[in-house]
């Protein structure tokens, strides 16, 4: 009996925790999903714990692979918000956006010609540095407002 109200009350806790992250709205007036923290801890937390009881047999073990999946899959999260946000600053300014993470890490986000007119996207070039090394590079299109289609309506 302690074993399912111990399993129950991570589950619900774990739950409680997705229920907790909110579509953030950006500086810029514009929706953006920006909880990719949470949605990695939520995960985490649910591999962890599977992994622990897989390991340890126990609610202990469960417990412990709760917590450490949760961490670590919050800063996972976390290090994809900083990018998210680096490309959509760059892409909203003009400008070069450079983040620090406090750990070595840096990620640099710097728009590619103009904005297309027809459009209204542009393209932004984020970058990913480790400890002064190149982690890798990708180029992402930006756009003022979220495409809830697939392609591009003509006017």
């Amino acid at each position: 009996m302690k074993r399912i109200l111990m399993t129950l009350a991570v589950v619900i806790s774990v739950s409680m925790l997705g229920a907790c992250a909110p579509m953030a709205q950006q500086s810029d007036g514009h929706g953006c999903s920006r909880y990719n923290a949470q949605k990695g801890a939520l995960g985490g937390a649910a591999i962890g714990a599977l992994a622990g009881q897989a390991i340890g047999r126990n609610t202990k073990s469960t417990l412990i692979g709760t917590g450490i999946g949760a961490f670590v899959g919050a800063l996972a999260g976390n290090a994809v918000d900083q990018h998210n946000v680096a490309a959509r600053e760059a892409a909203r300014t003009g400008g070069r956006v450079v983040y620090l993470d406090g750990r070595g890490g840096m990620v640099e986000a710097t728009p590619i010609g103009p904005v297309n007119q027809r459009t209204n996207c542009r393209k932004v070039r984020k970058t990913i540095w480790k400890d002064g090394k190149l982690v890798g590079s990708e180029t992402e299109e930006i756009c003022e407002a979220e495409k809830t289609e697939p392609h591009y309506l003509n006017n």
